[in-house]
């Protein structure tokens, strides 16, 4: 599973997020977006550019914000 999470460093939820899938042993790559990576930063704004965190699995699953219950379903953790 492919598990891409695009962050600001600033952002509470971020941090939340970040701490969650920690949690759950997930393995993710972490893209701190504006004021970090810009290339970062463009690839969010191109999927969504307005909240963070942004979970994006496997290249198509998306999770705005701090939903958990959508990352769990998204996951499998949960029943769809």
């Amino acid at each position: 599973m492919d598990v891409v999470v695009y962050c600001r460093e600033d952002c509470q939820e971020s941090r939340v997020m970040r701490d969650y899938l920690d949690s759950l042993g997930l393995d993710y790559r972490l893209k701190t977006v504006l004021n970090g990576d810009p290339r970062a930063t463009q690839e969010w704004e191109d999927l969504d550019g307005e909240i963070t965190p942004l979970v994006i699995i496997d290249g198509s699953r998306i999770v705005r914000g701090l939903d958990r219950a959508r990352l769990d379903q998204h996951l499998g953790l949960v029943g769809s």
